[in-house]
């Protein structure tokens, strides 16, 4: 037998400048890794969260009552097939969505977020690939339906990181520390 090793291929980082309109373009100031080492990224980032978090629900709520109407055609037309599963599972589905679309972007953070002046980067202090965007979400959803409480867990983590940012590996930090 012959030792054999299969070829290797080098992977590198994708080169945002080029022909058209890149992301850097759009949001300069964003792409850039955030240096985690500044306590101020870190301060009052649970009470923005929480508000945050109002927000995004908020929002959510606002387009499942949008499809509560479509849901109201769709239950004439299936004869109530589907209105109980799309009624209940919207909501959810709408959230998940728009979360991991939105912290996967170079700003990194669902409206939300945005508002609170917050941002969720890996522990690299990069922004969030769309499978970690897609886990930070369903693990906060995980965590929140099953044992609210467990969100007591930033009170006592390093840098306020709740149950779900610390299983995921991610960390919310203010997007301007000024």
């Amino acid at each position: 037998m012959t030792d054999r090793k299969p070829p290797s291929i080098q992977l590198s980082r994708l080169d945002p400048g080029g022909a058209g309109r890149g992301w850097s373009d759009e949001a300069p100031a964003f792409h850039n890794d955030i240096d985690l080492a500044d306590p101020r990224r870190f301060e009052g980032v649970l009470l923005r969260r929480f508000c945050a978090a109002g927000v995004d629900f908020t929002i959510a709520f606002i387009l499942s009552c949008v499809l509560w109407l479509a849901n109201c055609m769709a239950t004439i037309a299936t004869l109530g097939l589907l209105s109980l599963p799309a009624l209940v599972l919207a909501p959810i589905v709408i959230h998940v969505a728009m979360a991991t679309y939105l912290m996967a972007e170079p700003r990194g953070a669902t409206l939300g977020m945005r508002a609170a002046g917050l941002r969720v980067v890996n522990l690299d202090g990069r922004k969030l690939d769309h499978v970690q965007a897609f886990l930070m979400t369903a693990m906060y959803f995980a965590t929140v339906t099953v044992f609210f409480p467990v969100l007591a867990v930033g009170f006592f983590a390093d840098r306020a990181r709740l149950l779900h940012d610390i299983v995921v590996g991610t960390i919310v930090v203010r997007a301007d520390p000024d």
